[in-house]
């Protein structure tokens, strides 16, 4: 009886001792998985971080590079602007007319505009005198460079004579009698007014000065006209009134003398047909 206890003690022992070595085995062999896949986890971590490291690399000389790009802009920038505005004034200036009414006189200016194919030259309606029955007929022509080019004729005038309260439009359409004679510059007429603070180009030829540029800033509407700052003077009459992209805003009509008080000096602003009345005078010309 002893010696089968014993034999069973042994037996019971051994089972133990296998089943321990099992767990051993099968807690070394979890270890070892978990270590593979702690690795592996480690691995992708850590070439996710060099994805990481590479992107931001990548970003940062891209940063670099537009830093640099910025600075060479920067730097080049005012010189490109510059061009711009020397290459658009000159091109204001091609368009730019000077218009002598030989009946009375007066010299002034205009633009060349193309209106439903065919060219035209826009004035102000004063450069005109209302036509009056027994009245000598305007004699106007156009100059460039001080050389008389050719005869105008009305096509359409607007304008009635005497203080700026009574003018209509003070517009006046003209075209040269002499078909062979076009203009190999024109200007297109913008779709939108300008909000008032809004920078302004104003050509014409002050005093018979041909092609003077100015900059100026549309300061308030009232009526027919938009009211700027500028140094417009007498001989810039009908000349164009410009944004900065080039397109026609309005129509030099007259200067008007803001005197708050008998003591305080002077103060001009200059009015230009506004261009919603141009587009409006324009719209029955065929």
């Amino acid at each position: 009886m002893r010696k089968l206890n014993k034999i069973l003690l042994s037996i019971l022992i051994g089972l133990i001792a296998i089943n321990g070595i099992w767990i051993v085995y099968d807690i070394r062999q979890e270890i070892r998985q978990n270590r593979e896949i702690a690795r592996k986890e480690y691995q992708a971590n850590d070439n996710i971080i060099k994805y990481i490291f590479k992107d931001i690399k990548e970003i940062r000389n891209k940063i670099d590079d537009n830093y640099i790009d910025l600075n060479k802009q920067i730097v080049t920038q005012p010189d490109r602007l510059r061009l711009e505005k020397i290459a658009l004034e000159q091109r204001l200036k091609q368009v730019n007319i000077m218009v002598q009414n030989k009946t009375v006189g007066s010299l002034g200016s205009g633009v060349s505009i193309k209106y439903k194919g065919k060219f035209y030259v826009l004035t102000a309606g004063h450069m005109a005198t209302p036509a009056i029955p027994d009245v000598l007929a305007d004699k106007l022509y156009l100059y460039e460079n001080n050389q008389e080019i050719c005869e105008l004729e009305i096509v359409k005038h607007d304008y009635i004579d005497g203080s700026i309260e009574t003018i209509n439009n003070d517009l006046l359409l003209l075209r040269s009698k002499n078909q062979n004679i076009q203009p190999r510059y024109y200007v297109e007429i913008t779709e939108n007014e300008p909000i008032t603070g809004t920078e302004i180009y104003v050509v014409g030829n002050p005093m018979g000065i041909e092609d003077v540029v100015s900059e100026g800033r549309v300061i308030i509407y009232k009526d027919n006209y938009m009211y700027y700052i500028n140094h417009t003077y007498f001989g810039n009459s009908g000349g164009g009134v410009y944004g900065y992209n080039g397109q026609l805003l309005g129509i030099v009509s007259h200067m008007y003398n803001l005197k708050p008080m008998i003591n305080a000096p002077d103060y001009i602003v200059n009015g230009a047909v506004r261009l919603s009345v141009i587009k409006k005078f324009l719209e029955d010309v065929k």
